[in-house]
């Protein structure tokens, strides 16, 4: 927390460096045209990066822009030599901390990943000295910082810059006053905030707010002002209820004489004969910001398929992070909010009535109930400050399981690769055939060249058992051409693929799988692995952690809710892990099953990318838990080297780029170098 107040004070200096344009956008000075989802500027003069040293680049999105990780790019004459994600200027302004490879001839950022306007600039350069990176560090996360310091004393460069990097960059979400002091950019219009699209004649909203029996003046008075001060002007506000309150009618008669643009209307919402274009609902005590309705406007007018556009919020003391639209999740937990505008005609169509009750709460079910992605349009913003609790809302528990039910149960194969381990192979085999209730199941067993007595002796006695299929395959173990030849053999119409190194701890582990992963609209579906001493090991892949991918919130208790609960409810994921993972069958075969030029990392995660391309997400149960072991299959690595399966992550990384700077079930403004929620 300390480290931000000292920053906070920082003046930012005159731009330090030029954006040149180079590829897919036209533009200077800050304001600029693309031509596609990845423009490139060029950072320059060099020379402005400190060869070796590491330095804090401070830039600038437009308000009206939609926020993404920067994507920065090291070029050696005309050839990639690397590449990271910085972090998105959800408050408008962001702090990258880095460090530039000596050999690097040019640095080249790509700030936003859809086509049109957007204004950017580099507002300061700065470099940092030994003295401040010890600071950060240690008020940072001490242990990657004294990682840092080890990995520096044995010569491994990379690995010191990476664990320095995961200490200084970020803060926790209890340093958010702070940070969002440093990093807010006022709400006004000039050059650089300038309107996207011809404000005079963009749609029009129509807000509602309840009156209630406690309802205040103090409350009245906050919302309307921050109302009236909108940047944005074609809206209107109409105040649904009645009160006895004497001062409360006083304090609203005297805003209706100011402001034609405010009406009381009965108890009833009506939405008959309306001018606007879009609705939603407020509420007392609600702050909107200046630039709010702004936004949203401009967003529809960037999203003109979205029927329904949220945004975030905070409260005094913290932020609330949202996803992109997560169906499963705002089921079992709705995160959307309150200030969230509908269209009007699909509000109609929805509805089905021209008056309905005033509870905002039953509104927002109807119209979001069946949207799809491009239904609905995220602003990743920070728009209005709420109380600190709203009205009825509850700390997140884990819910009934709300598994569908089905008329016949689908038939199962599990597929699983090992190698000698005959401990742990016994354990998950036992769990597999004797401790799992599921009638149509078979396990196709690849054996990937065991050597040990113990183990070859288990292989021959469970391939006696009809349900058991073994096959040998001694070849350089390749993860994905190993899964792939199992399921060439299965039977069943769904797939599970699970490591050898399992405990089967839930008799209906397999059953809740299985009835996720026959969904038309779910592709792979994972479960809550633990550690044997009960903490998560995956809760879901987040995009873009260390570059790749990385199990959020692992290490965290069964039990503990996470961000926004994830971890105690059924949700959307970009991808989970293949150590335990569901698919149908026919969903496996569409899309190509594994990539075995993928043998050992990310094969899982380019599997689900590739079946979300396909349009069926992957899902994420906390109905079926299982221990995992980890690794057994493929031997320990409790350490390694960055330049270990390199050639891998380097693949993945260029297939998945676009993907993994922004990660639709995670947010921008949250940080890829922590395993749980933190300010990037």
């Amino acid at each position: 927390m300390e480290r931000f107040k000292k920053m906070a004070s920082i003046d930012c200096a005159p731009p330090t460096a030029r954006l040149i344009a180079v590829s897919g956008v036209e533009g200077s000075a800050g304001d600029y045209l693309a031509a596609n989802g990845r423009p490139w500027l060029s950072i320059e003069p060099i020379s402005v990066f400190a060869a070796g040293r590491w330095f804090r680049m401070r830039y600038r999105l437009g308000l009206y822009d939609r926020p993404v990780r920067p994507l920065v790019s090291y070029r050696e004459g005309s050839v990639e030599i690397g590449w990271q994600l910085l972090p998105g200027p959800v408050l408008g302004r962001a702090d990258w901390f880095g460090i530039v490879p000596a050999e690097a001839t040019a640095v080249w950022i790509s700030p936003v990943s859809e086509p049109g306007r957007f204004c950017f600039t580099i507002e300061e350069i700065e470099p940092l000295s030994s003295f401040a990176l010890l600071r950060m560090g240690l008020a940072g996360n001490r242990a990657r910082f004294l990682s840092a310091a080890g990995t520096r004393l044995l010569g491994w460069r990379k690995e010191a810059q990476e664990n320095l990097r995961w200490s200084i960059q970020g803060a926790p979400l209890t340093a958010w006053p702070a940070y969002r002091d440093r990093l807010s950019v006022a709400a006004r219009l000039d050059e650089f905030e300038s309107p996207r699209c011809d404000w005079a004649r963009a749609p029009a909203a129509r807000l509602f707010v309840r009156l209630e029996a406690e309802t205040t003046a103090a409350p009245i008075d906050a919302t309307i002002a921050a109302l009236r001060d909108q940047l944005y002007e074609r809206w209107t506000l109409t105040i649904l209820g009645t009160s006895d309150d004497v001062l409360v009618n006083g304090r609203l008669n005297s805003w209706l004489t100011k402001d034609a643009r405010l009406a009381v209307q009965g108890k009833r919402m009506d939405l008959d004969g309306e001018d606007a274009d879009f609705v939603g609902f407020v509420e007392f005590s609600d702050r909107l910001a200046p630039h709010a309705l702004a936004c949203f406007i401009e967003a529809s007018q960037r999203a003109p398929d979205a029927l329904v556009l949220y945004c975030d919020e905070e409260t005094a003391e913290a932020p609330i992070f949202k996803p992109d639209w997560s169906a499963h999740l705002q089921a079992s937990r709705p995160y959307v909010g309150r200030l969230m505008l509908t269209r009007l005609g699909y509000a109609r169509h929805r509805i089905g009535l021209t008056k309905v009750p005033i509870l905002e709460a039953g509104f927002v079910q109807n119209v979001l109930r069946g949207l799809g992605r491009r239904d609905v349009r995220h602003i990743r913003r920070f728009l209005v400050q709420t109380r600190q609790r709203r009205r009825g809302e509850q700390a997140v528990t884990a819910a009934a399981d709300p598994r569908p039910a089905r008329a016949q149960e689908a038939s199962v194969t599990i597929v699983m690769v090992t190698r000698d381990n005959a401990d742990f192979l016994r354990r998950t085999i036992t769990g597999v055939l004797e401790k799992t209730r599921f009638g149509r199941l078979d396990l196709v067993i690849v054996d990937n060249g065991s050597t040990a007595p113990r183990a070859l002796r288990l292989l021959r006695s469970v391939e006696t058992d009809e349900r058991v299929t073994l096959l040998h395959a001694p070849e350089p173990f390749n993860y994905s051409a190993l899964n792939n030849l199992g399921a060439a053999k299965a039977r069943g119409d769904v797939l599970v693929f699970l490591n050898n190194d399992m405990e089967i701890i839930e008799a209906e582990w397999l059953r809740e799988l299985a009835e996720r992963a026959i969904d038309p609209q779910v592709g792979a579906v994972g479960c809550k692995l633990l550690y044997p001493d009960g903490r998560i090991q995956h809760a879901g892949v987040v995009l873009g952690i260390g570059e790749g991918a990385g199990h959020f919130d692992a290490g965290r208790r069964d039990g503990e809710p996470g961000w926004l609960g994830r971890n105690l409810i059924l949700h959307e994921a970009s991808a989970v892990t293949g150590a335990c993972l569901a698919v149908e069958r026919a969903k496996f075969a569409a899309a190509g099953g594994f990539d075995a030029r993928l043998p050992v990392e990310y094969n899982d995660i380019d599997l689900c990318l590739r079946l979300d391309e396909l349009g069926f997400a992957a899902l994420w149960t906390p109905f079926a838990r299982v221990v995992h072991f980890e690794s057994a299959s493929r031997g320990k690595a409790t350490f390694r080297r960055l330049d270990k399966h390199a050639a891998e992550r380097a693949y993945f990384r260029q297939r998945w780029a676009d993907r993994l700077r922004d990660d639709p079930f995670f947010h921008t403004g949250l940080s890829l170098v922590s395993l749980s929620a933190a300010l990037a």
